[in-house]
């Protein structure tokens, strides 16, 4: 196993130590970018966490989280999933306890936790067992799950990538139902996945790689929902691991992990990308995206295509030659309501970093970044190379807070990385009236580090 970028969670030996969910701790929590820092405050919202991922928030506003309780030796690899509640009644921004067990006994390696309705949809990456688990919620946050099936995934062996993501929204085309769009992953580094990947339980489909696809979920209030056939939406994407749709658009958008290093495993091929379909293309055509042959080189960029979907490529900040990197793109959200007078509309990216951590301890490859899309530039929100921020592979936005899940804070996710896990709240610190916004200046302007998008060079 290489110390190389993620593209994702990649499995390596399986060794683990089990560790339930530890009360919060008190913690330094990673610093905010100067600029900024006046405008945003940042708690540790949980900590003593077993890879803490994916989180929805309830309907009483308590918070949902997915974690991976390890076997023994501390490694998300070799798991078993569990979900957590957590409240925060005097909306301090600290968790009142340790979270209560709401669904445990779940397949391990939780990447993502999202809610329809009475439903919920688990994902599940641990190697060889990959699945969606959909369960369906009592009539109180607080009550226990019921587990209605699963969507069961058959990768070929050494899958580089598998499924990841979900994304749900209300259907527009069938009242009462609910659209889940989920991601399957490339089977190689850079080459076009052309060996189809079978589903079983829930759905029966041999869906495509490198993929984006959607079902129709029609749930009856009891019993299992039915489920549509899969729609393929978008293809050409290596490793679509965050999902999401702009709540002031409907358009879908989604990152992709760029190529890593053909012969130098820490130098990516090509930049990780943030990708956009305009709602009204959603289920027409199904888009392309290029993987692996249309991409953004790393540090040089390029010019070619015109490829509006693409939105913008990942390079090293201000200069791409010796700039501050971002690798490993997660989960994405949209800024919530109370960010917009500051920073205007916008979509944070949490990146992973070097897979396992760095060798040093602090990894220069996993800030969160803030992408603006007024003035198509982006922002390390917070810097990578701090100590104590290991990857902020989860966020969760709500009307007035960013949740993010780390899932390590020391790095490892294999040896030692069990019950170093944390959650963080982000909250805006509202300017008065008459304060001068920050998308009045420009984040190009005030913060020097704009990168603008990169278009896409072709091979060959």
């Amino acid at each position: 196993m290489t110390q190389g970028r993620s593209t994702r969670l990649r499995p390596p030996a399986f060794i683990l130590i089990a560790l339930l969910a530890a009360p919060v701790v008190s913690r330094a929590e990673p610093t905010i970018h100067p600029s900024l820092a006046g405008r945003f405050r940042l708690t540790t919202f949980a900590s003593g966490l077993n890879f803490p991922s994916s989180m929805q928030q309830l309907a009483d506003g308590s918070l949902l989280v997915g974690t991976s309780d390890p076997a023994s030796g501390g490694s998300i690899y070799n798991s078993t999933g569990s979900l957590l509640r957590f409240t925060d009644t005097n909306r301090d921004g600290v968790a009142d306890g340790p979270g209560q067990v709401v669904a445990t006994g779940l397949t391990g390696t939780v990447t993502s936790v999202r809610q329809a309705g009475e439903l919920l949809f688990v994902t599940s990456s641990r190697p060889g067992q990959e699945k969606i688990t959909v369960m369906r919620m009592g009539s109180s946050p607080g009550d226990s799950l019921t587990a209605l099936g699963t969507i069961d995934f058959a990768f070929p062996s050494n899958t580089l990538h598998t499924t990841y993501a979900l994304a749900v929204r209300e259907s527009s085309t069938t009242p009462g139902s609910f659209q889940l769009f989920f991601n399957v992953g490339s089977r190689t580094n850079a080459d076009r996945t052309t060996t189809p990947v079978p589903v079983s339980g829930l759905i029966d489909a041999d869906l495509n790689g490198d993929s984006i696809y959607r079902v129709t979920v029609t749930d009856s209030g009891s019993g299992a929902p039915s489920f549509s056939a899969p729609e393929q939406i978008a293809t050409g994407l290596r490793n679509a691991a965050g999902i999401a749709f702009d709540p002031l658009t409907g358009d879908l958008f989604f990152q992709d992990n760029g190529i890593d290093g053909l012969s130098n495993s820490n130098e990516p091929h090509s930049a990780d990308e943030l990708n956009r379909i305009a709602v009204g293309d959603i289920g027409g055509a199904i888009e392309d995206f290029g993987f692996p042959d249309d991409f953004v080189p790393y540090r040089t960029g390029g010019q070619g295509g015109s490829d509006d979907s693409l939105l913008v490529a990942f390079q090293p900040i201000p200069d791409p030659s010796n700039g501050l990197e971002a690798e490993g793109a997660n989960e994405i959200a949209f800024a919530p309501d109370t960010f917009r007078s500051i920073l205007g509309h916008g979509v944070f990216i949490g990146f992973h970093g070097r897979f396992n951590g760095a060798p040093s301890g602090v990894d220069a490859e996993n800030p969160l970044v803030f992408y603006d899309l007024a003035s198509d530039s982006y922002i390390h929100f917070i810097e990578g190379n701090q100590d104590g921020l290991g990857h902020l592979d989860g966020l969760l936005a709500t009307g007035d807070r960013l949740y993010l899940s780390d899932l390590s804070t020391i790095g490892p996710v294999t040896f030692g990385g069990a019950g170093q896990g944390a959650i963080y709240v982000l909250t805006a610190i509202i300017p008065e009236p008459s304060s001068v916004a920050l998308t009045a200046l420009g984040l190009a302007g005030l913060f020097g580090l704009a990168a603008r998008r990169s278009r896409r060079s072709r091979l060959g």
